[in-house]
Formats: C-alpha cells, structure tokens, sequence
C-alpha cells in the first residue's frame, strides 16, 4: 500500500519533474507540511538513489538532476528497484483511501495509472538475493511492450544448446535472485517464464493482445514457485542443532513437515519430484544433515563424498591441521544463494 509520506514523496518526485527548481516552502505548502519535513523527504529519497539536486539561493530549491530524468513510462531496472524500496511498487491495496491519499498528495491521475500498471506488471521476489543484473539490456523495449500491450518477436537460448523463436505476449517481469524472468504467452496457451539473461532477441511488433484484467503476476509467479520441484518423492532429512536454523530459513514448500526435537535437532519431511536435485544441498552440510530416505539419495551422497575424499586425500598438503568445517555464521547460504546485498 502506498501511504501518505510514500505518497507524498513520489509526488514531490513528480513536481521536480516538470519544474526546473522548485523551492521547500511551495512544496510544503503543496502537500501541507512543514519545510522541515519536506528536508527528510529529500534525504529520503536521495538515499535511494532518486538524482536530486539542490540549488541554492533566492530562485534555488530542488530539481531532478537533468542526466538522469525519471519518466515513470521508461523505468529501467535500477529505478524500478528504488521505487520498489520506496514501496511505490507494491500491490494494490483493497484500501480504497490510497487512491484519496495519493490525489491528496499531487500524483495525477495519470500517474496513478501508471503505478497500477507497473505493480501490476512487475513482482520483485526476495526470497534470495544476488546482485546481478543480467538481461536488462532487453528491458527497454520490454516494458513498453509489457505496458502497451503489443507482441514480442522472441529468439532464445534453450536448455539442451538450441534457439527457438516464436511470437509472445508480456505479461509482466520478475526480478528474481538478481535475474529479471519474462512472464508471457505463446499465441496459445497460458504463460509461462523466460530469462531475459537467455533471450538473444526481442523485437516489438504491432499486434496488440488484450491484457488479462484477473492475472496477478505476483501470484502466477507465487504459485509456479510453489509448485516447482514438489512431488511424491518423500525425502527424510535428520538435522543437527548447529544447522537447524540455517536450514530453518530456506524456502520449503506447504507439503514440507518439521518435526522438532528437545535436544535442538529436526526431521525435515520433503516432497520432490527428483531427489537427484538435494545431492549439493545435502552435501554441502557435511555430517550436520543427514539423509534418512530414501536409500538411493543417501547412497549418492555417499559415493559424492568418497570420490571428493579421495581426490582430497591424494594431494593433501602438509601443515597445520584444517578447521572442521563448522561454521557459525551465513557462509554457506552466501555461497550457495549469492552474494549478500550488503557486501
């Protein structure tokens, strides 16, 4: 939900739009507030990296800076990602004073479509971080094609080392661990998801679709990843208590059980669909997680672990002993889930 002060930035955003400088005490008397907090506003915006300029004297105040003007129809992804901070971008709330607050607050009407649109149109999943930004370079034509509704001519890279072409309909991009994905539709069918990081080609066309008024892609999104990778493989993970929280904060899926013990430890109960894909994420815990079942997947950690040994064993250096691999810290989710944001 966008509430007054969130508002009321985006509005002071809107104003520096259209003016070459506008002064604190006629925006404070814009959106009836006092100077002192249209300063915190400023701070707050320029922290997210909004390019704001002050300019000092008698006809000085603020403006945007002229390099970097912001057109709300041409966000890329940098900016995108400081209005998702802002929280501009997040969902619509069934709140119906929002809109009141917003009118209230000096964002047109127009505007106020705009971010409908855009929230409606792009989901920023956080569920892991990685500071990556592959595949933006087709951005620009992807989101006026994703806000005018108008067809894609597409060419990508497949998993198995080929290209397929085909026409889609963008229904909206994901940012998701520090790759954007195309959310879109063949000619028939429903939509699935694209890397932009694998497509070689998006070339706009002029054939218009009728954008589906019920389609959510926060929760198409939501619900692909909930789906991805259940199944009726039952997988029984024996958890230490040094790793019970760290394996506490991966995502598990709804048919996922936790049984926890006094002594600290868990069982964790999956469902997959292969248990082929656990074999690095098991083996990256060493002793702390356990494989119950099934036997083949505890046989193949096995095997992996002997083989890593051996050719471990057969160069081993001399010198002071190495640590036991325990770690207190997030290593192990910084090195299987990317880098942290803050790095």
């Amino acid at each position: 939900m966008v509430d007054a002060a969130r508002a009321r930035q985006l509005g002071i955003v809107h104003m520096l739009r259209s003016r070459t400088n506008v002064p604190a005490s006629e925006l404070a008397g814009r959106f009836g507030v006092t100077e002192r907090t249209i300063y915190r506003d400023i701070v707050t915006l320029t922290a997210h990296g909004i390019p704001i300029q002050a300019q000092p004297g008698k006809v000085g105040g603020f403006r945007l800076s002229p390099e970097t003007a912001l057109d709300p129809l041409t966000i890329d992804s940098d900016h995108a990602l400081r209005l998702y901070v802002l929280g501009f971008l997040d969902p619509p709330s069934t709140d119906t004073t929002s809109e009141d607050r917003a009118r209230a607050a000096g964002i047109s009407d127009t505007v106020q479509e705009v971010i409908r649109r855009l929230a409606q149109r792009i989901h920023f999943d956080t569920a892991d971080w990685y500071w990556r930004d592959e595949g933006s370079g087709h951005l620009p034509v992807l989101r006026t094609a994703m806000l005018a509704a108008t067809a894609l001519e597409a060419t990508w890279r497949t998993k198995a080392g080929g290209q397929e072409a085909t026409l889609l309909k963008p229904y909206g991009v994901v940012w998701k661990a520090g790759e954007w994905h195309m959310i879109a539709a063949r000619a028939t069918g429903g939509p699935a998801r694209f890397r932009l990081n694998l497509v070689d080609r998006l070339v706009p066309t002029d054939l218009t679709f009728t954008y589906p008024e019920d389609f959510s892609v926060r929760d198409w999104w939501t619900q692909t990843m909930e789906d991805y990778g259940k199944g009726e493989v039952r997988v029984v993970l024996d958890v230490s208590a040094g790793a019970r929280d760290e394996m506490l904060r991966l995502s598990l899926k709804s048919t996922s059980q936790v049984h926890e013990h006094d002594n600290g430890s868990l069982t964790i109960v999956l469902f997959v669909d292969r248990w082929e894909w656990l074999i690095p994420l098991v083996s990256s815990y060493g002793p702390d997680v356990i494989v119950a079942e099934p036997e083949e997947l505890r046989a193949a950690i096995a095997a992996q672990l002997r083989r890593t040994l051996a050719v471990y064993d057969s160069a081993m250096p001399s010198g002071p002993a190495p640590p036991d691999g325990r770690s207190d810290d997030d290593s192990r989710l910084r090195s299987t889930h990317g880098r942290h944001p803050g790095a």
